[in-house]
Order: structure tokens, then C-alpha cells, then sequence
């Protein structure tokens, strides 16, 4: 009869939308799309797919995190993707020619290029310093990456997930 009919279709309906519904929801749980609304992207991609359940730091990866102590460019709480140069135990030194990580210079650019925009002196983010455990370096490609030259190691708790560049 159409009464069945009906009462089947919109119990079908129900049960296809709670299945849609709670897959875009576990995928949503999962993943997301971080875009790099910047002039100057400092890892040269606009847009990133977030693996949030991939959080294991690893040197050479990119990361996204939540950023703390990172005013006044953008308020604590911001996601920032950069790449993880310093894992817990490496040397950092952070001078006027740039950042060595264990010896190596790591590619961002002109040292401490944005000093001068915080209207601080260089000697301010001037530093020699072992990352301590659950601490990790994060810095972008470009000289005006504002990055952890500028506010230092990242804490593991505030690691997002890992982030591929799309484009």
C-alpha cells in the first residue's frame, strides 16, 4: 500500500542520513583543510590536508599546531603548518645569519629579518639552546617567516596533526 511504501521510504531516508551524517562527522573528526590566507606563504602551498590523527613529531614533516605566544601577527589559538627542523635533545642557535639546527643550517632565509617589524632588537631572539623533551623547533621557508625564531619551541600538546600540501 502507499502508506508502507511511504513509511519504508522515509524510514530508508533516516537510516541514510544518519549513515551520511555520522560519516562526514568521523571524517571531520579525522581530517581537515588548513588554508594559508597569507600574501607571502612561508611553505610556498595555500592549502594543506590535516591528518589530526597523525600527531607522532617528526623532523622534515610538516606539521599544523596551535599557536601560543604568537601575537601580535596572529592570537593565541591560531593554526599555524610549518615544518618541524628541531626534535627534543637538538642544539638550536638562532643568530643575525640564520637558525643551525645540530650544525645545519635550516633554509629560512635572512636570520631575523622580522625584528626589526616587532620593533625588537635581534638580540632579542638571539639564542644557543637544547630543545627539552616534548619540544619541537617549527620554521617556515621565506625570511619573513614569523616562526620559532620569534616565540620559540613548540610543546607536543599543542600539535594538531600532520599536514600535506595540496597547492
Amino acid at each position: 500500500s502507499r502508506g508502507e511504501f511511504l513509511v519504508k521510504s522515509l524510514a530508508m531516508t533516516a537510516v541514510v542520513a544518519c549513515v551520511v551524517g555520522g560519516g562526514s562527522t568521523l571524517l571531520a573528526d579525522r581530517y581537515s583543510i588548513g588554508i594559508d590566507p597569507q600574501q607571502s606563504r612561508c611553505l610556498g602551498y595555500r592549502v594543506f590536508f590535516i591528518d589530526k590523527t597523525d600527531k607522532t613529531p617528526e623532523r622534515g614533516k610538516i606539521f599544523t599546531f596551535k599557536a601560543l605566544g604568537t601575537e601580535p601577527y596572529f592570537p593565541n589559538g591560531t593554526l599555524l603548518t610549518k615544518m618541524i627542523d628541531g626534535v627534543p635533545g637538538d642544539r638550536v642557535q638562532v643568530g643575525h645569519d640564520g637558525v643551525a639546527v645540530n650544525g645545519s643550517q635550516v633554509p629560512t632565509a635572512d636570520g631575523l629579518y622580522l625584528a626589526a617589524t616587532l620593533n625588537k632588537p635581534e638580540s632579542r631572539y638571539t639564542r644557543d639552546e637544547y630543545l627539552a623533551k616534548g619540544k619541537y623547533w617549527f620554521s617556515g621557508r621565506t625570511k619573513d617567516s614569523f616562526d620559532s625564531r620569534y616565540w620559540g619551541a613548540v610543546d607536543e600538546t599543542q600539535i594538531v596533526g600532520r599536514a600535506y600540501p595540496l597547492w
